[in-house]
């Protein structure tokens, strides 16, 4: 009954929120879809995945609407994330088709940032090392350095096992394990602070 709660309040939230995909942008002279995604600090490939009307992204014309990245994208793809819970099981290795009903911990960030239009490899490891920037813990004035929205891996001896999604204010987001699904943790908990390796940021 919980989950099937769960996958109500998900549909309504899908059904809800047309922001889903981002906010436009209109091509101005000079421009280019490069020149763009580094204007709104995309990579250009997300910017090519979000604009699929593009025949020829090299050819584009003054006034041209171009879909780009929602100004409150953190806290669509944090809120987005939230409403998970109660909706998905935790399945290791489990089928991307599946997602989010089933997934595993990176299937389930590779669905959340996908649904903005942000492409993540299937596995951590991948997510840990082929999209993004590199986020430490702390930044040089011992302040944590994590920002809404950042991808977060823990592993052990530097061999990345796990990702979640940092949340704000000191907590981080999991598909977690087959015992508990979707959580909220704590970055202070033992587990989370022993573990963490480092950040990615890929908004």
């Amino acid at each position: 009954m919980k989950k099937m709660i769960g996958m109500l309040l998900l549909f309504i939230t899908l059904i809800a929120s047309p922001q889903m995909v981002d906010a436009a942008y209109y091509v101005k002279p000079g421009d280019s879809l490069w020149k763009i995604s580094q204007q709104h600090k995309m990579d250009y490939r997300d910017l090519l995945q979000l604009n699929p009307q593009l025949s020829n992204p090299s050819r584009i014309y003054v006034g041209q609407k171009i879909n780009v990245r929602s100004a409150h994208l953190a806290e669509d793809i944090v809120d987005y994330a939230v409403s998970l819970q109660d909706v998905t099981d935790y399945r290791l290795g489990a089928d991307y088709a599946l997602s989010p009903r089933t997934a595993d911990c990176s299937s389930w960030t590779k669905h959340i940032y996908e649904k903005f239009g942000i492409w993540l490899p299937r596995v951590s490891w991948k997510q840990a090392s082929h999209v993004g920037t590199p986020v430490p813990f702390y930044d040089e004035n011992r302040n944590v350095a994590l920002k809404k929205g950042d991808l977060m891996f823990f592993g052990d001896n530097g061999r990345v096992s796990h990702v979640g999604i940092y949340i704000g204010d000191g907590y981080w987001i999991s598909n977690l394990n087959a015992e508990k699904d979707v959580v909220i943790l704590s970055i202070w908990g033992s587990w989370s602070y022993d573990r963490f390796l480092w950040a990615q940021r890929v908004i």
